[in-house]
């Protein structure tokens, strides 16, 4: 793709995602709703919508999905005059095609938000250099070796490692040790608990998965929980059109009853935030804490925005509180999920799609 042509009276905004299947009934899939809320919200303005993928993009085929009355069917569409990249992939991303589309887009002038997953390693280092997040980051280091594993469980009772380019709680081991034994769990099967006698016989599975992948290693924290149930807090952030981080959405997450980690991936459910806050904090307490961890977000979205490449106009913000009640940074998502449940069934758009159209809308 060496450019696109340009059209002056048609203002267009797309998504470019990986997850479509043209032989479906639902060609989609898990960002249906979003897209079918956007094109609610483009049609209102009469902002052309559609959904395309990155091969198309690249070789200049001006076709789309669109939805219509017949759900979503793939037509001519025009140039886009900014995209909105939701490719789930990331092999995919860091392909040629993938960075030549970057070039094209930006030699063409054409914004491209969300333009890349992070990782949790740079993203880390990124937080434990601001001074406002770093109290509330949990120590971590690239996993390279078992006398590191050894000095971090002699300074905590548990660790964690998680694998840097990892999503939707996979392949995370936890490390815990009583007296003389060490315990492994890895979250694909958080049923089956492993023993060990040594760090150095417990290394040897996660020594393997090191040879495939790279991982970090984390403090791990005494984390709240509800009905024995593991509980963290999403919080959808969303730039405005004065370039503003903002939190347009929260949900507490609770963990499934099996499992270490709380996504919703893994069987974990969702709970409003200010009704889960409310078992532990009186209404005055609990204003101040949420706002507390409001703050903590925006920063925290702040620190990244600033401190890499592209654009970013969306994040997901991953908290968790510890029984002593002290807020913790565990995880920042460029790319949060969009098929979460709704809270309010009267919502019929949700504020986050809001927030993105509100964005586009100030590139137009």
């Amino acid at each position: 793709m060496q450019s696109f042509p340009k059209t002056q009276d048609t203002q267009t905004f797309a998504i470019v995602t990986d997850s479509i299947n043209e032989t479906s009934l639902n060609p989609l899939g898990s960002i249906t709703t979003l897209c079918e809320e956007l094109s609610e919200l483009c049609g209102e303005s009469e902002i052309n919508f559609y959904v395309t993928s990155l091969k198309k993009l690249l070789t200049n085929e001006m076709k789309g999905y669109k939805r219509s009355d017949n759900g979503w069917i793939l037509v001519n569409v025009p140039p886009p005059s900014i995209i909105h990249n939701r490719i789930h992939s990331r092999k995919l991303e860091r392909s040629k095609e993938f960075k030549l589309l970057n070039s094209s887009l930006e030699t063409n002038q054409i914004p491209f938000f969300n333009a890349r997953f992070l990782n949790k390693l740079e993203v880390f280092k990124a937080l434990i250099d601001s001074n406002y997040i770093k109290p509330y980051v949990p120590y971590t280091e690239e996993c390279i070796s078992v006398e590191q594993l050894e000095n971090f469980l002699q300074k905590y009772d548990s660790v964690f490692i998680k694998p840097i380019h990892g999503s939707q709680g996979r392949n995370i081991f936890k490390v815990t040790k009583d007296k003389q034994q060490f315990r492994l769990l890895n979250s694909l099967n958080s049923e089956v608990e492993l023993e060990y006698q040594s760090v150095a016989q417990l290394f040897q599975p996660i020594k393997q998965q090191l040879t495939k992948r790279s991982f970090i290693i984390q403090e791990g924290l005494p984390l709240i929980t509800k009905d024995n149930r593991l509980v963290d807090f999403r919080f959808l952030c969303h730039k405005n059109k004065f370039n503003k981080w903002e939190v347009t959405s929260t949900v507490a997450r609770i963990g499934h009853p099996t499992q270490f980690v709380s996504n919703l991936a893994r069987g974990g459910d969702i709970q409003k935030i200010d009704e889960f806050l409310s078992y532990y904090l009186p209404k005055k307490e609990r204003i101040h804490f949420k706002k507390l961890l409001i703050e903590l977000a925006i920063e925290s979205c702040i620190c990244i925005d600033s401190s890499f490449d592209g654009l970013f106009a969306e994040f997901g913000v991953d908290l968790a509180i510890d029984d002593q009640f002290n807020p913790w940074v565990i995880e920042i998502n460029s790319k949060p999920s969009k098929d979460l449940q709704v809270l309010d069934p009267l919502q019929k758009i949700r504020p986050s799609t809001k927030a993105i159209f509100s964005l586009v809308q100030s590139y137009l």
